[in-house]
Formats: structure tokens, sequence, C-alpha cells
């Protein structure tokens, strides 16, 4: 096997210089060059010829007058056996014996242009994608293709819809869609129709489109069959972001493509770019929001089916639907976000994202400028301008956990905006101006707080517009066995124990716990007791609950006892508000409140 360039007139016809893979071969004037011109139409080093990716190369290395490939002016061209190069006034030829220089793949005409240069070669046709096209048609097809790509589909579903619009309009045998896997190998990710044989891949033609951002146009011999001619290649780069993410490869047996194919071709590229970006991003917040809720065994819906979940249930329904402010009310753990995002979808704004912020968690003096924003400059450590929540969750919901814990200053500035007025971002001269749905909830009495003056008032009445009270754990006897298989399904399989289960005693240990933590500290102790427990079974001893022994009536809980002598001042009095506030030493007023606070059962 040998390759040779071939002088093919002048003085030195007939000469030959032998190619060797290992070593490139500089054509040119200068005294270093392989193969020395004396043409003074060439230049001082004019092209290289090398070896790479089974098949020999020429490149020209920014001549003065160029270098023609086959009568064609190109800057880089896959050379065959037969090639003809023309320097200046000197032809050469390549004669080759190599097998892999002469198989299906061997071109027999190659064309690179850089995309700009070809946009470019009419000033009265734009072809950035998305613009008009040289064709109507073509317009409407990219009009359609964006339409489509806007539905947030998956990458794959963004990737066929393309290329099947692409192969119908262009009448390509085969479109496809490579792509660099990372480590410099190119794959093919994509292909229309799916059951078509797979295109075969140059990677060297690929490296020149991707990272010369070149269209590359050439036609394919057909070895196993003489008569019917050659297959027309298109490859066109696919650039987002000004990053080159793949190529457009297109196979038919017809005419060359032409300009207009080309135009549409890019116009496409440019879409499918936006599209893969904007649907891998959303797929990659999918899977993240999925990952996040596993990790903590949050379904996405709350769990119970025991009298006052069935009761909060219908009310989250309810509020849902309507428009106005929400205040839930519950003890910690009881499950008072999951409400939030219950509320949220239930609403008319479920199609917008919600936020969350705990008030408590957020220092006070920075609460304010977090929620509302702060221009830069206005105050020690606002390095830059930050968009608050508030701006940030326009047309959709924020949950403020612990609203109790705001400042009087910031329930002002939340009073506002909740009456529809704009606000002042902190160190701002400019209002603005927002749309958002408020869930609130707090786990502290907010009319004690008011009348300490730790609260608005008319903040309050604001907020309550509906309020939603979640029952304690402790008042959901029937819903415990529910959120235990539940939690030990989930704990089971993150840890990788699928064999553990739990004993009659521990079950019952948990179902007679008083839970004052609530549903968190019942998910805890299952995740503490799946990770500590010794094969095969969880026992009492693992749950770690010292003072499970302790039954709901010997709580020290003041709001428990509060609620067990209402109901039994109601009972001794038969369901009476009045005679119950007298057995209660309270007034009526606190006695119909405390009533609607805990959610009392008076028949």
């Amino acid at each position: 096997m040998a390759a040779y360039l071939a002088i093919q007139n002048g003085h030195d016809k007939g000469t030959q210089y032998p190619l060797d893979r290992d070593r490139p071969m500089h054509i040119g004037r200068a005294n270093g060059c392989d193969i020395m011109l004396s043409d003074p139409n060439s230049s001082r080093f004019h092209a290289v010829v090398y070896f790479e990716d089974y098949a020999w190369h020429l490149r020209d290395t920014n001549s003065r007058n160029g270098t023609l490939v086959n009568g064609q002016r190109v800057d880089d061209a896959r050379l065959i056996d037969q090639t003809q190069i023309v320097i200046g006034k000197t032809a050469l030829m390549l004669i080759s014996t190599d097998d892999e220089s002469t198989g299906a793949d061997a071109l027999s005409q190659t064309v690179y242009e850089d995309v700009e240069s070809w946009k470019a070669r009419d000033s009265e046709i734009v072809r950035e994608a998305g613009d008009l096209v040289e064709q109507p048609q073509h317009l409407l097809d990219l009009y359609q293709l964006s339409l489509a790509l806007l539905h947030g589909q998956k990458p794959d579903d963004v990737i066929d819809t393309t290329l099947e619009l692409l192969r119908a309009r262009t009448e390509s045998e085969t479109v496809g869609l490579a792509i660099d896997g990372g480590d410099g190998r190119w794959k093919l990710r994509r292909q229309f129709p799916k059951k078509s044989p797979p295109v075969k891949l140059d990677r060297a033609q690929l490296r020149r489109v991707t990272k010369g951002g070149e269209v590359y146009l050439n036609e394919i011999p057909d070895s196993s069959d003489k008569r019917s001619g050659t297959t027309q290649r298109l490859m066109v780069p696919i650039t987002g972001n000004q990053k080159v993410v793949g190529a457009l490869i297109f196979h038919r047996r017809t005419d060359p493509y032409g300009d207009a194919m080309v135009d549409l071709a890019l116009g496409a590229a440019g879409l499918l770019a936006m599209g893969l970006t904007q649907s891998t991003f959303t797929e990659h917040l999918r899977v993240e929001h999925q990952r996040i809720a596993n990790r903590n065994a949050d379904q996405g819906e709350l769990i119970g089916e025991s009298a006052p979940m069935r009761k909060l249930k219908e009310r989250i329904e309810r509020i849902g639907r309507a428009s106005g402010s929400v205040l839930i009310r519950g003890e910690s753990g009881s499950g008072k976000e999951l409400v939030a995002r219950a509320v949220h979808r239930a609403g008319n704004r479920n199609d917008r994202p919600m936020l969350t912020v705990n008030c408590a968690a957020i220092p006070r003096e920075l609460l304010e400028s977090q929620l509302f924003g702060h221009k830069r400059g206005s105050f020690t450590g606002a390095d830059s301008d930050h968009v608050g929540l508030f701006e940030q969750a326009d047309q959709g919901t924020l949950f403020l956990d612990e609203i109790g814990e705001m400042s009087l200053e910031g329930q002002a500035k939340l009073l506002r905006i909740l009456e529809g007025h704009p606000f002042l971002p902190v160190g701002a001269s400019k209002q603005v101006r927002v749309d958002v749905r408020v869930i609130a909830a707090t786990n502290r009495d907010l009319t004690e707080f008011v009348r300490d003056g730790r609260f608005r008032e008319d903040l309050f009445y604001r907020l309550s517009v509906f309020e939603l009270p979640v029952p304690p754990l402790r008042d959901r006897d029937e819903d415990i066995n529910l959120l235990i298989d539940h939690f030990l399904v989930h704990f089971l399989l993150q840890h990788g124990r699928p064999q553990l289960t739990l004993s009659t005693t521990a079950r019952e240990r948990l179902l007679s716990y008083a839970w004052p933590g609530n549903v968190r500290q019942l998910r805890n102790v299952i995740d503490s007791a799946v990770v500590m427990a010794d094969e095969p079974e969880i026992v009492d001893d693992d749950l770690g609950l010292r003072d499970a022994g302790l039954s709901n009536i010997d709580t020290l809980r003041i709001d428990v006892w509060e609620k067990r002598l209402i109901e039994k001042a109601l009972s001794r009095s038969s369901g009476g508000v009045p005679e119950a506030a007298k057995l209660l030493g309270i007034s009526r007023a606190t006695a119909y409140r405390k009533i609607t606070e805990y959610d009392i059962d008076r028949s």
C-alpha cells in the first residue's frame, strides 16, 4: 500500500513525491517545503497534505491565491485516488492504492463554507434562524417548528420533531444528529427514519463543520452499484450560546442540495439549538425535583384518610380556586408547607412557580431586603442589586412560613402589596408592582401577637381571608398506620435494606405515641430505625422513643390540655357555648375563637 503526489505539468511533469502517514507534506515556495514550487502564484507555505482518520487530507495554509481540488477552491478537503490539486500553475495528482481511501465514503466533490460567509453571499436575503428565508414555505416551516419546540418537550422529542420536518422538506432519505460525546468521539444521537441504516460518521468532516462553524456539501460515490450514481451529503453546525453542540447530517440520492435547502437547514439548526438548550434545562430541573422529592419521601400529596384530613382536603379544594390570601395554622412538623403546595396546585396559578421563604430562618434586618429586594450600596454588604422574592414570584404564589417573625416595617410593606399597591425595594427610587398570591403559615397564636403589638391587626385580618388549621398527628389516629407504611417503604429503598421488616411491638409503640413533633418526628424516627436496626426486623428499642409510654392525657403541651378542656366543657353543656365558657372561666368570644382555632366539633 502506497500513496504519492505526481506533478502533471511543467518541466517537473512525472516527478513523484511519496507520502508518509506519520509526516505531513508541505507544498510551497519556501526552502523548507517538501515540494518546492517555483511558480510565483504560489505562496511560501501554500498547503499541507496529511493523513488522518484513515484518509489523506489537504489543508490550504492561508495562501494568497488559494488551492483548487477537482476544480473547486477549498480550505480543507479529503483526498482520494486520482484527486487533482492545482496550486498556481502547478497541477498535482494523488495516486493511492490504500483501501481506506477508495471506500464508499470517499469524496468526489467537497465544498466547505463558513456559516457567516454563506449567509452573507446575498445581501438581500437574511438567513438567521427564524428570520425570512428565500422560500416563503420554508418560513412557515420554521414558524411551525418553533411552535412545536415551545411545547416543553423532552430533548429526544425535540430532536425527533426537527428531524422529521427536515427530512420531509429537504426530500432526504435520512437526517441525523451527531454530537461530541465529550471525549472527542462523535456519535449519532438520533436519526430519522429510526429504522434506516445508521449514518456513517467521518470525524474529520465533523470536526471541520463544528469547530469552524462551516457548511459542508459533498458527493459520495456508490461503489456497490455504479448505475445508482452518487449520494448527496449536507452537514450544518448546530450552534447554541456561541458554542457548537453538534451537526445535522442529510443524505439523498437525487439532485445536490440547493441554496434554499441549506438556508432551511441552517434556520432549523438554530431553532433546534435553542429548543435543546431549553428542554435539557427543563428536564434537568424535573429530574432534580424528583430526586429531592424522593430523598424527602415527598410524593406531592397529603397522606391521610381520617376525618380531620378529609375535611382539610375539602377546604383546600375550595380555597385553592379562590384568589384571596391564606393563613395556615398548625404545630411545627404537622405539614403546613405540604398544605400550602396543595393550595397552590388547586389554584389558577398552578402553572406558575411557588416560592417558599422561612421568615424565622432569615435575620430580621435582612428579611425585608430578601422579600422586597434592594439596590446596590443601599446598606453594608449590598454589593449588587437583588430582585426580591415578591418580584420573582410575580403572577405566582409566595409561601411565607413563620409569618409571625416578620418585622413591623416588613408587615407594613406586605399589607400594601396585599392591598394591590406597589412597593419600594430597599434603596430604590422606583416603585415595583406585583401580582402575587400570598400563603402564610404560623405555629404561633397571632392573636396574642396582635394584643402584644408584635403583629399588625389589619395585616392579620388581610391574611386570614381564608384560614386552614392543620390537625396535629395525635388527632389523626387512623392515618398513623398509612404514614408508617409510606415512610418505611421509602427509607427501606433509600438505604438499601428491602428485607427489613417492622415488628408488631414496634408498630404498636408507634401507634400509641403522642407525637409532639408530628409527622416530621415520625418520619425521622423511621429513617433512624431503618439505619440502626439489625436484621431481620425493627424492634421497639430501635425507635428511640424514650417517652413512648406517655398517653395523650399525660402530655405537658398547653394547647392539648386547652383543647381537651374545651371539649369536656362542651360535653357537659351539651354543646352550649355560653355555658361552656362559664365553666372554663373565659368570655364567649374567646370560647368561639378557640373552638374555631382547634376545629372542635360541637355536636
